[in-house]
Formats: structure tokens, sequence, C-alpha cells
């Protein structure tokens, strides 16, 4: 019986090391995604195909030209960057943006997730 207790507690004892390994590569994970974040700021622009309003176009709809969403007014409105528009530097598409924060939570509910069963397995094995 105390040998299968033994083996018992060393399996824990392993689970709670790969666990341990797992949190701190979660960690490293954590930081390098909120430093790539906080270097990134969303810009909300769309790239639009437009009618020019001549009618005997053949190539309408032209583009796509770069249009800011922007509230005026209480209204939404779209706003015309130019044509040969580029974002600065540090500015990010909203979707790339989004994404990466999407990775971010995920990488978050992982690691509290696991502090949850280390928690459970330190319960189980009457360590404080």
């Amino acid at each position: 019986m105390v040998p299968d207790l033994q083996r018992l507690q060393t399996a824990f004892v392993r689970r709670l090391e790969a666990y341990a390994r797992e949190m701190a590569s979660l960690e490293r994970q954590i930081q390098e995604t909120r430093e790539a974040l906080e270097g990134l700021v969303p810009m909300p622009v769309h790239w639009r195909r437009v009618r020019c309003g001549k009618r005997a176009c053949r190539r309408c709809p032209h583009g796509p030209y770069p249009y800011l969403r922007v509230k005026k007014d209480g209204k939404w409105r779209w706003q015309y960057l130019g044509k040969g528009w580029q974002p600065p530097e540090g500015f990010a598409q909203a979707g790339e943006f989004r994404a990466l924060l999407a990775h971010y939570r995920r990488l978050l509910e992982r690691l509290v997730a696991l502090r949850e069963e280390v928690a459970e397995l330190k319960r189980k094995l009457g360590v404080a």
C-alpha cells in the first residue's frame, strides 16, 4: 500500500513540475504578446471600392481606396485618406490587432486554468 502511495505522490509531483514548466512558458509568451500589443495602435481603416459616378464607366467600381470611419455630429461617416496613403509606423489594421488580443486572452485563460489545476493538485497532496 505504501509503494502505491509513493507512486501516486511521485506522479502528482511530476504533474506539478510539468504544470510549472508550462506556466513559466505561458508567462513568457504573455509578456511577449503584451509588449507586442503595447507597440500597436489599432486603426479603423477600411479599403473600399467606390463608383466614380460616370454613367458610361465600364471599370466601376474603382479602388480599393483607404477610408477612415469617423463619427461626426452623432453619425458615422467615411473619410477618404488618399490614394497613396500608408499607415504610420506602429499602427496596425484592426483585424491584426484583434487577432493578437484574442491570442493574448487565450494565453491568460490557459494560465488561470493551470493555476486552478495546480491548486487542486496541491489540495489533493495536502500541500499548503
